[in-house]
This record gives structure tokens, sequence and C-alpha cells, in this order.
């Protein structure tokens, strides 16, 4: 089973290269096929050339650059297309995540299920932000979707790939359709397991994230996405 961890990148310039050294020495370290594909969201640091340096650097390690930034949904769905292994996992580039953790999320899915994700068990993100988060993952996640699932927007996933490819996961027409990724892949039949993972402090830069803008995004794109596929969708 041949691993790609996508990383989603965003003027991440500090983190990029320490993040992309890792996961390839937890690849050696477990024995894990692998490669690291670094999607470049449009960047307008020195993000852009640092991923081809580590692209001409490492055989494992593959670029693809998106011209213009077109955000998070539209660089997980070029992770998805672009991906060569049978899983992909998505990582943010931003390196609050544990690339020691990898092998848990394949181990995750050789137990059987289509989807893994993680759960920050301990965030650490500004107090606003895990309010929002948790209110957000109580009402619309399991509430109205009722899917078991406490971190939704968690920036750390795993998805075989065919299923990945068969949700048609299309962010035209939203501002953000990561943020109902989790409810699209059970409305596709996709199964769903979630597991703890750790959580830090950005070693270098900062989000792009406007707090208090997501909750009125967020809406709108959840307006959107029960017109289309409806709570359980069968579309």
């Amino acid at each position: 089973m041949k691993c790609t961890t996508a990383l989603l990148i965003y003027n991440e310039e500090g983190n990029i290269g320490p993040l992309t050294e890792r996961i390839l020495e937890i690849y050696n370290e477990y024995g894990i096929e692998g490669e690291v594909l670094l999607v470049d969201d449009g960047s307008t640091d020195r993000s852009p050339e640092i991923c081809d340096h580590l692209a001409g650097k490492h055989k494992s390690v593959r670029v693809v650059h998106h011209g213009v930034n077109m955000n998070r949904s539209f660089a997980i769905q070029t992770a998805f297309r672009e991906a060569r292994g049978d899983v992909v996992i998505i990582m943010d580039g931003d390196y609050q995540y544990e690339p020691a953790e990898i092998p848990l999320f394949l181990q995750k899915i050789d137990e059987g299920y289509d989807v893994v994700t993680g759960y920050r068990k301990s965030r650490s993100d500004p107090f606003m932000r895990k309010l929002i988060s948790k209110v957000y993952n109580w009402l619309i996640i399991r509430c109205i979707f009722g899917l078991d699932i406490r971190d939704q927007n968690s920036g750390f996933k795993a998805f075989r790939r065919e299923k990945a490819l068969s949700m048609n996961f299309d962010p035209r027409g939203y501002i953000g359709l990561h943020r109902f990724i989790l409810p699209l892949a059970a409305i596709r039949g996709l199964s769903i397991a979630e597991i703890p993972v750790s959580h830090y402090d950005r070693p270098s830069g900062k989000s792009y994230i406007k707090t208090y803008t997501v909750p009125f995004i967020t809406l709108r794109d959840f307006f959107r996405f029960l017109k289309q596929y409806g709570r359980r969708g069968k579309k």
C-alpha cells in the first residue's frame, strides 16, 4: 500500500523544509512506501522556490503549483487528483501536526476504513477559534448531519484514493467545501474513523484564517450544501 502525504501550502516558507524532511524520515523509519506531494496554493513568499528545491533534492517529493491562491478546498482536490499513492494523507503545511502519527492513519485504513480523520485532543489555537469549532462540530456535524465526529476541520486526514475520487469533491460554487468534507464522505457511503492526534503551536509564520468571517462563510456554504445534498444526500 503506497502512501501520498499531501502538504497543503500557502506562504509556509519556514515550515515546508523541516516538515517534508520529517515525513521522509518517518517513511524510512517505518518502512512506508510513500511520496510527499507539495501542493503550493499560489504562495507569494519563498514557498514555491523551496518546494521546487525539495522536489529536486528528493525523488519521492513532487510539487504542484497553483498559479494563484485558489483556497484550501481546491488544494485538496488537486491532492486527490495528483496523488500516486493508494492512500492520500492530507496535512496542513504549517507543521502543527505530528508526522510520526502517519502510521496510525495507515493502520486504520488497513483495518478497512475509507477515511480516517484526526481530532486535536489538545488543540493549540486561540480560544475563539476553538469555541467556534466546538459549536460547529456539535451543532452542524453531530446534530444536523448525525456524524459521531469531534473535529471535522482537523487538517490531518487520510483517504483511500479511489474512494476520495469517487466522492466528486468539487469546490466550485463554495467558499470552503473542505468544511463539509466528512459529511460529503458519509453521504457518498464512505466509512469514517476518528483518532486522536497531537497539535502544536506554529513553528513559523501565521495563520491566514480570519476568525470573525468564518461563521458567515460557513453558514453560506452550509445552506448551499444542504440544497445540493440534503442531510443524508442521495445525489
